[in-house]
């Protein structure tokens, strides 16, 4: 093992530049360190943080810089490098602590009680009470910590305030109770949905939860609360009213939720939004706004990261409108947030896409031929993307006929050879590949029937591409009347 692959290593290349410092004059306090060569280490270390990509540094030349004097020792070295892991386990605590007030003023006011210092944790948890009472949009973390303060108060040993008359405490306790639960609840049946929908395999027994949650929210007034019910209301019959009424409102209110519901409710509309993209009421401009929404919040990117699924959805939403301006903003702002592997197939994918859109496609195949994609998920896109570059050229000229049959036989084999994390991942990409050359087939025919290439997409549910197979059936059509 190379001596940046050491836990040390490890954990400080996660601290940022400002982190770095702060563990420096950590390690410099005698209250948080008396080991002065942890103070050296560091030193000799720092001016290659991040990447720590040094191979001439070794134990023991890292080890003759720490202490020149000293003999090397293996062990001692080692020994070294676990302590400065512990100490920087240490410090990630307590700089947490120090950049989280709910929980800073939590453990002052058990510290005053525990010290029997009753007049000063009266005083310093009333006013915590006041200052998360009085913030007009509050988290999970301040309805939990207006429970545990106010169940402090309550059960004090000091009985006055508990018997007093009118006996807030214990309605404000109950409150907060009631309204913790009901949203974490929430939040876990929502996930539940969804993995339902997503994975074959996973079948949760929602409906007693859902009555039971349903009850429990009876009379509570809370805005997250209210959309959750908007969405448990959901009934197949009337899916797309329901689900318009519940984004607008959603919208609207966006502002006045905390940033963990904003994303849950954002993410599950997204969700929505597939699920009736393929079951063909909405096409897939309707994801544009939310996804809009989602990168001016920062909810869609991660730690610097944008998901490439994210990537290439908006991508596709936003040619498909025709919105060319805002792919290439797009494209611009946001190709740097993926992750470094994906960025270059991604940016080549999204010239491409964009370019066949624009009916350029000369520059569309230019790109897809030149460019070698390395990820599996940009080979799978890109690959499909050549189908239909190859589809709409035979449309005008019938001498891309060998080219598109020849390339949807190579796919195909490619599709069926290829291993998948998911077989019904498979077998959208194998559904878009037998009936585009389904369609394709149509076309060739000299009895042309309307009525087979209209049912190509019947009970269809499970395929990659369906707005543009929607579109080229129309347009076959049309061509053919």
């Amino acid at each position: 093992m190379s001596l940046f692959d050491s836990k040390f290593f490890q954990i400080i290349q996660t601290f940022s530049s400002t982190e770095l410092k702060s563990f420096e004059l950590w390690l410099k306090s005698p209250w948080a360190n008396s080991n002065k060569n942890l103070i050296r280490l560091l030193e000799k270390v720092q001016k290659h943080h991040p990447s720590f990509d040094y191979p001439k540094l070794t134990k023991p030349k890292l080890f003759q810089q720490i202490l020149p004097k000293g003999k090397y020792s293996d062990r001692r070295m080692n020994n070294l490098l676990s302590e400065g892991y512990l100490a920087a386990e240490r410090f990630m605590v307590f700089n947490s602590l120090a950049n989280n007030q709910n929980l800073q003023k939590d453990l002052l006011t058990q510290e005053l009680q525990n010290r029997h210092l009753e007049d000063w944790f009266f005083r310093d948890i009333n006013k915590e009470v006041e200052r998360l009472e009085e913030k007009d949009i509050k988290d999970w973390e301040d309805h939990l910590g207006l429970l545990q303060l106010n169940r402090r108060i309550y059960h004090h040993p000091n009985q006055n305030p508990r018997m007093q008359p009118g006996g807030q405490t214990i309605v404000k306790m109950g409150e907060q109770l009631d309204l913790v639960f009901l949203l974490e609840k929430a939040a876990i049946i929502t996930e539940k949905i969804f993995r339902n929908r997503m994975y074959k395999d996973e079948n949760f027994l929602i409906k007693k939860e859902l009555k039971t949650w349903s009850k429990f929210s009876e009379g509570i007034e809370n805005l997250s609360i209210k959309l959750y019910k908007m969405r448990f209301a959901y009934k197949d019959e009337t899916l797309l009213n329901q689900y318009f009424k519940l984004r607008i409102f959603f919208l609207k209110r966006y502002n006045e939720l905390n940033e963990k519901e904003q994303k849950i409710h954002l993410m599950s509309l997204m969700n929505d939004t597939v699920l009736l993209i393929r079951k063909k009421q909405i096409d897939i401009t309707e994801t544009l706004p939310i996804y809009k929404l989602g990168l001016q919040t920062g909810i869609l990117i991660d730690r610097g990261k944008l998901p490439h699924n994210f990537y290439v959805a908006i991508i596709s939403a936003s040619n498909y409108k025709g919105d060319f301006l805002y792919t290439k903003q797009f494209i611009s702002h946001y190709s740097e947030n993926l992750d470094g592997q994906l960025q270059l197939d991604g940016i080549q994918w999204a010239k491409a896409h964009t370019a066949y859109y624009q009916e350029n496609h000369k520059k569309c195949l230019d790109i897809l031929l030149t460019h070698t994609f390395k990820e599996i998920y940009f080979k799978l896109i890109s690959k499909l993307l050549n189908v239909q570059v190859y589809f709409d050229l035979y449309l005008l000229d019938d001498s891309y006929q060998f080219y598109l049959f020849n390339y949807l036989d190579t796919f195909e084999k490619w599709i069926v050879r290829e291993k998948f994390r998911s077989e019904l991942l498979k077998k959208s990409y194998l559904r878009f590949v037998q009936v585009t050359r389904s369609l394709a087939k149509h076309y060739t025919e000299t009895n042309f029937e309307v009525n087979k290439v209209e049912k190509l997409l019947e009970n269809e549910n499970n395929i990659q591409a369906l707005n543009w197979i929607k579109r080229q059936i129309e347009r076959i059509i049309k061509l053919k009347k």
